[in-house]
């Protein structure tokens, strides 16, 4: 296997396994507010990454490589924070699409500018993947919004898109202090951003749609469950995380960036699956693009 296939492989896994970690946080949301569904999803997976550490023997990288690690925390967890926040003002419509073509766009021109142009059969799937991308993403709005929404909306999107982005070029640049350590070190960077929040602005409204101290009938039961289907949030999350810089370890950056932002595939199918929810023919078309543009790349 080339190292663009390997490259390839790593990266669909990882946008696999990251629409696994959306569909389970999207539901999470329902249950948890954002702010401390962030806390606990990743002080739970800094846990497992610190425990595995120690099990594994990995070596400690240096101090740059770390901070690279992070950087890469704070980026992703404002990028986290936002995308959750837009997505709660209801619909999101091409807002969506736009925060998955600049995740994979800031790290094509990264790797542009450092290493240099990739085949030209490998930017004629670029191309078709930031069309699927948007094909995938983006839904037509089923009602009228104000200008001012719509343009928070972008706004709050354009920003998430930059911090996805700039995550996964930090995250690149830490890769070599190996798989673990960088991991871990962003961990720390989006766990200590999202605890200061959740005391900052939710203080100890914990549970979503509660306000003040009133607090539903079944606030354990809706406790338990926000919090089970978090972790499995953070799991997945962390998986995604690793197949990334394991990609990232073995080819392009650019690469590994446009199939792992793919995402939202799996996103998709796993509704369609569990909540049998149906996909749009525009959906489906994106999808079918997705699978030309893998072909291309790799």
């Amino acid at each position: 296997m080339t190292a663009a296939a390997t490259t390839s492989v790593l990266g669909l896994t990882a946008a696999i396994i990251w629409g696994a970690a959306d569909f389970s946080g999207g539901i999470a949301a329902r249950h948890l507010r954002v702010f401390w569904l962030l806390a606990i999803s990743h002080a739970f997976s800094l846990a497992c990454l610190l425990f595995l550490t120690g099990i594994l023997h990995e070596s400690r990288p240096g101090t740059h490589i770390l901070a690279f690690g992070f950087l890469s925390g704070i980026a992703g967890g404002i990028a986290l924070l936002t995308f959750y926040h837009v997505l709660s003002l209801g619909e999101m419509g091409t807002t969506a699409a736009l925060t998955g073509l600049l995740t994979a766009a800031l790290p094509i021109i990264f790797t542009l500018v450092t290493i240099g142009s990739p085949s030209r059969r490998q930017l004629a799937g670029f191309a078709l993947a930031a069309g699927a991308i948007w094909l995938i993403s983006s839904q037509p709005s089923a009602s009228k919004t104000t200008a001012r929404n719509d343009r928070k909306r972008v706004i709050l999107a354009v920003i998430s898109g930059l911090g996805f982005g700039t995550f996964l070029i930090f995250l690149r640049q830490a890769n070599a202090g190996g798989l673990l350590w960088p991991l871990a070190a962003s961990r720390v960077g989006s766990l200590l951003l999202a605890f200061g929040g959740a005391l900052l602005f939710s203080r100890r409204q914990f549970l979503a749609g509660t306000a003040g101290n009133v607090q539903p009938h079944n606030w354990r039961a809706q406790w338990k469950t926000g919090v089970a289907l978090t972790l499995l949030a953070s799991t997945c999350d962390t998986g995604g995380n690793f197949f990334f810089i394991a990609a990232t370890r073995t080819g392009r950056l650019d690469i590994a960036a446009v199939l792992a932002s793919l995402y939202p595939a799996s996103t998709i199918l796993l509704a369609a699956w569990l909540l049998k929810e149906r996909a749009t023919s525009r959906q489906t078309v994106g999808m079918v693009a997705a699978l030309a543009a893998v072909a291309l790349i790799s």
